[in-house]
C-alpha cells in the first residue's frame, strides 16, 4: 500500500501550512505498542525529572542561555541522564541492515560506534521554528520532543543508553538555520535530528544531506521530497535521490479526504484558500486539484502573506453558494478568516484546516461560526484519545515536564518520532550506527507505528502514473460537547481507488 499524505487536505501544514505531501506505507519489524510507551516500563512515569542532568550550554557569544530558554542559533541540551537504566525490550527482530549475520540484534556491552553514540548516552537534536514571523506556530514539535526525553530518561533511557536532547530555534530565518545545523553537527555531534519543524529548512538541506545526518520530521518544504538522508513523519513515495523533487519536479496527492467530505459532508461547492509565497501556493494547488478529481466547483482565493485580508472573499463564498472551505495557511489568518465570516454571519458545513490548529487553544480563539465545523484530516489518531497507552503517555508527560505547554498534535507526532529512535536504536543492540537507522526506517512498509499513525508509512518509489491508489487517513473534528478533538472517521479510514493526481512543486527543498 502506498500513499502520499496531502498537506493541507491532510493535517499536515505547510507552511504552517502546507508541504506534506506524503507519502505513506511502513514497517518491517516491529516491537510490540508497549515498547513504545515506555523502555522497560507501563506507561506510568516513575518520578518527575528524575532523567535531567545539564540544562545550561556556553553560546558562541559567551554566558549561558537559561534553561529552555535559548536564544536564536544557541543549542539547548536536555536531559543528559546518568543512570545505565533499563533497555527496552520487544520481540521483533531488526530490519534488514540493521543487526549482524545470523538475526537478531549483537549482543554484548554498549559501544560507542557512532557519531552521538557512547557507551551511556545517545546525542540527538532538533530545529524548530519556536519563534519567528508565524510566532510560535511550529513549537509543538519541540515541546513534544521534550516531553519524550524526559519521560524516557525518566524510565531509565534505552538500551542502557540516556538521551541528550540538543535544540535550536532557526525563527523561520535560512541563514540561522544551517547555523543551527552547524552548531548540531559540528559543535553538538548529535546522532540524528528528529521532529525538525521549520519552514526555513531548506537553507540547511544541502548541508545537512552532505554530512549524512539522518533527519526526520515534519515536511513543510520539499527536502523531505528530495534527499535520501531526510524522512518525513508521514512518508514519502519519491526516490529522493537528489536531482529533483518529487517525481522530476512533480508532487503526489491523493483525494481521499476531499472525498469523504464529498461523501460525509455533502459538500460539492469548495473554496480553497493560501498565501502567496511558494510553500502555501503549492498546497493550495494541489488541494484545488485533487478537489476537481472528484467534482468539486472550486473557488480559489490568494491571499498576502505579509497582511491577509478576507471581507471580500467571504462576500464572494456567500454569492457562490460556499459548502466547504480548505485552507493552506497558519492559525492566525484562520483566525482572521473566522471573524470575517463571523461578520457577515456566514457559515459552511465544514471548514478543513491545517495541523496547527489541532492544539487545545482552538477552542478559546476560534469564534462560534468556525470552531463547532472546523476539521483536521492527517494521518494520527487525535492527541486528546488517551485510550491509546502512547498518547496516554504523552498527555501525562506533556502535564509532568512540560507544565504550561499547549497540547498539540505536532507534540504528538514528535513523540512517535522518538519512538521510531526507540525502536531502532534497541533493534541494532549495542553498536547503533546512522547507516543503520536509516535502514531501520527504510524497512519500513505499511506501518501503523505503535497503533497511533494511519498503517502506511514507507520511503519507496512510487507509481507516478497510477490513476489510483489506496489510500489511508484519520480525520478529527472540533466538539464543544467533548470539549476538544475526537476522531470523526474510523481509524484508519482506507479507500482503495482514490484519485492520485500531480502538481508541480513550488521550491527545490533548498
Amino acid at each position: 500500500m502506498t500513499r502520499v499524505s496531502d498537506l493541507v487536505a491532510r493535517s499536515r501544514a505547510a507552511l504552517t501550512l502546507a508541504a506534506c505531501l506524503a507519502l505513506v506505507a511502513a514497517c518491517g519489524t516491529r516491537l510490540p505498542d508497549e515498547a513504545f510507551v515506555a523502555a522497560g516500563g507501563d506507561g506510568a512515569v516513575a518520578g518527575a525529572g528524575s532523567g535531567v542532568g545539564r540544562t545550561g550550554v556556553t553560546t558562541a557569544g559567551g554566558g549561558t542561555t537559561v534553561p529552555g530558554q535559548a536564544p536564536t542559533g544557541a543549542t539547548t541540551p536536555t536531559g543528559a541522564g546518568s543512570g545505565d537504566g533499563g533497555a527496552a525490550t520487544g520481540d521483533g527482530a531488526a530490519p534488514p541492515g540493521a543487526a549482524p549475520e545470523g538475526g537478531g540484534p549483537a549482543a554484548g556491552p554498549n559501544q560507542a560506534s557512532d557519531v552521538g553514540i557512547t557507551e551511556t548516552t545517545v546525542r540527538i537534536g532538533t530545529i524548530v521554528a519556536e519563534n519567528g514571523i508565524l510566532g510560535d506556530t511550529f513549537a509543538p514539535a519541540a515541546t513534544g520532543l521534550r516531553a519524550w526525553v524526559e519521560h524516557v530518561n525518566a524510565q531509565g533511557g534505552i538500551a542502557g543508553r540516556t538521551l541528550e536532547l540538543f535544540t535550536c530555534d532557526d525563527r523561520e530565518d535560512r541563514a540561522r538555520t544551517l547555523e543551527c545545523a552547524r552548531r548540531l553537527v559540528e559543535q553538538d555531534q548529535v546522532f540524528a535530528l528528529l521532529a525538525t519543524n521549520t519552514r526555513s529548512m531548506g537553507g540547511a538541506a544541502q548541508y545537512l544531506q552532505e554530512q549524512g545526518i539522518p533527519v526526520i520530521g515534519m515536511p513543510i518544504n520539499n527536502s523531505f521530497y528530495r534527499f535520501s538522508h531526510f524522512f518525513s513523519i508521514y512518508g514519502a513515495q519519491y526516490a529522493r535521490d537528489g536531482s529533483a523533487v518529487g517525481f522530476d519536479g512533480q508532487l503526489s496527492n491523493y483525494s481521499t479526504v476531499v472525498r469523504w467530505f464529498k461523501e460525509n459532508v455533502g459538500a460539492t461547492k469548495a473554496a480553497v484558500f493560501s498565501y502567496d509565497i511558494a510553500e502555501s501556493a503549492q498546497a493550495g494547488d494541489f488541494i484545488q486539484a485533487t478537489l476537481e478529481s472528484e467534482g468539486y466547483g472550486v473557488s480559489r482565493y490568494v491571499v498576502s502573506f505579509a497582511a491577509p485580508s478576507f471581507d471580500s472573499a467571504v462576500a464572494d463564498m456567500q454569492r457562490q453558494g460556499t459548502e466547504v472551505i480548505f485552507d493552506a495557511m497558519d492559525d492566525g489568518a484562520n483566525r482572521r478568516l473566522c471573524d470575517a465570516m463571523a461578520r457577515r454571519q456566514f457559515s459552511v458545513e465544514a471548514k478543513v484546516s491545517t495541523i496547527p490548529a489541532m492544539g487545545d487553544s482552538l477552542g478559546q480563539e476560534h469564534n462560534d461560526t468556525c470552531r463547532p465545523v472546523t476539521f483536521v484530516a492527517g494521518d494520527s489518531l487525535p492527541y486528546t484519545d488517551t485510550s491509546h497507552p502512547l498518547i496516554a503517555a504523552y498527555n501525562d508527560a506533556m502535564g509532568r515536564y512540560q507544565r504550561g505547554k499547549e497540547l498539540h498534535q505536532w507534540g504528538l507526532e514528535a513523540w512517535v518520532i522518538g519512538s521510531m529512535l526507540q525502536e531502532a536504536l534497541v533493534a541494532m543492540g549495542p553498536a547503533p550506527t546512522r547507516a543503520g537507522f536509516e535502514d531501520h526506517l527504510l524497512a519500513y512498509a505499511n506501518s501503523n507505528v505503535g497503533g497511533v499513525m494511519t498503517p502506511t508509512i514507507e520511503w519507496r518509489a512510487g507509481d507516478p502514473a497510477a490513476a489510483t491508489v489506496e489510500d489511508c487517513i484519520a480525520v478529527a473534528r472540533w466538539s464543544d460537547d467533548s470539549g476538544g478533538w475526537i476522531s470523526a472517521t474510523p481509524f484508519p479510514y482506507c479507500v482503495g481507488d482514490a484519485n492520485q493526481v500531480l502538481t508541480p512543486a513550488a521550491e527545490e527543498g533548498t
